[in-house]
């Protein structure tokens, strides 16, 4: 009996760089450390070239464009392929996405998995509208690096020698890579996740338990699909909107924002759940939020809840997106965002 599959893919930015930190210096051996944590349920495994890819900013980054768009659109479509994981972000994925048939995912008879965030925003929210996709809006494992770097250099002085951290960031990160397989070994085998999302009430009234759906994910990438046949995929009518960023600086988060006013946005959201938005180490939170104040309707209230851990951050929490979940809330102005363990279920 052929073993369901895992399918990497490395649509965006290069994953060499992360690759060679954790000793694996090409994707052959990549993989074979993955299929390690993930164990023998799942076979693992991905286009090579694309996982090898290289990046030159200055040379239209990638140069693999139909290569990278026939990989996604082949797991999509393989009936053997039970979860589709990205191992990173970055950049160029957005001038694909016309060469991808997303369709293929209507001829499925059993479900697939589709996790990635931040670049992976278009790709997560066109699939999740599937019926057969599951969305979830969680961490490329790439990402632990700057994220696990980030978080132990806080607050340490630009003096403090970096070969003090570069062995317990390394270290930290293979622990956490292992982990993060495990995790998604439990979702796609229904037994849920353990890393938990939790939300604090910014404002609006909030019901103590209510089921919601989310849409959206990274605020400019959502922000591409606007205008394009792909908007109805964001478009938060009836839905919660899930906004966060990256090293942008608030003129720019402006800018986006007024996008979604223009495009109509607040006023179809039944709820807005904000993500993390810093910029290095400052914290952009309070920044978003006095932004808002001039584009939320004043004749709408509209309900806004903040978690620490969904966004560019580390510890980061999985997030279905298109598929109700429960708001239940767990303490005074609080609420855990949380799903019955077999939602994921693929196998």
């Amino acid at each position: 009996m052929t073993r369901p599959r895992i399918h990497l893919i490395g649509p965006a930015g290069s994953c060499r760089k992360f690759m060679a930190q954790l000793g694996a210096p090409d994707a052959t051996r990549f993989m074979q450390l993955v299929q390690s944590h993930v164990g023998p349920a799942f076979a693992v495994t991905g286009d090579e070239e694309v996982i090898n890819g290289e990046e030159n900013d200055y040379a239209g980054g990638r140069r693999d464009d139909r290569r990278r768009a026939d990989d996604i659109q082949a797991a999509l479509g393989d009936p053997d392929v039970a979860a589709v994981v990205t191992i990173r972000g970055g950049a160029w994925l957005t001038r694909i996405l016309h060469r991808i048939n997303f369709n293929v995912l209507s001829a499925r008879t059993s479900p697939v998995a589709v996790f990635g965030f931040s670049e992976m925003t278009t790709v997560i929210n066109i699939a999740g509208r599937y019926r057969m996709a599951r969305a979830v809006y969680d961490m490329g494992p790439a990402f632990l690096s700057y994220g696990i770097s980030r978080r132990l250099s806080a607050g340490q002085s630009d003096s403090r020698a970096d070969t003090a951290t570069d062995s317990a960031i390394r270290d930290r990160v293979a622990q956490e890579f292992a982990a993060f397989w495990g995790d998604v070994v439990s979702m796609l085998e229904g037994r849920g996740t353990a890393r938990e999302t939790l939300a604090r009430r910014v404002s609006g009234e909030i019901p103590r338990e209510a089921d919601v759906t989310v849409v959206g994910g990274n605020l400019v990438v959502l922000c591409s699909l606007l205008g394009t046949r792909y908007q109805t995929t964001v478009q938060p009518s009836g839905r919660w909107l899930l906004l966060e960023e990256i090293n942008e600086k608030p003129e720019r988060i402006d800018r986006w924002l007024a996008n979604l006013t223009l495009a109509g946005f607040w006023d179809e959201c039944t709820g807005l759940l904000l993500g993390d938005f810093h910029r290095d180490q400052e914290d952009l939170a309070g920044a978003v939020q006095a932004l808002l104040d001039f584009h939320l309707p004043e004749y709408r209230n509209i309900p806004i809840l903040k978690s620490e851990t969904i966004g560019h951050t580390w510890p980061m929490s999985p997030l279905l997106l298109h598929t109700p979940i429960r708001l239940v809330q767990v303490e005074v102005d609080t609420w855990s965002l949380c799903w019955p363990a077999d939602t994921i279920r693929v196998v």
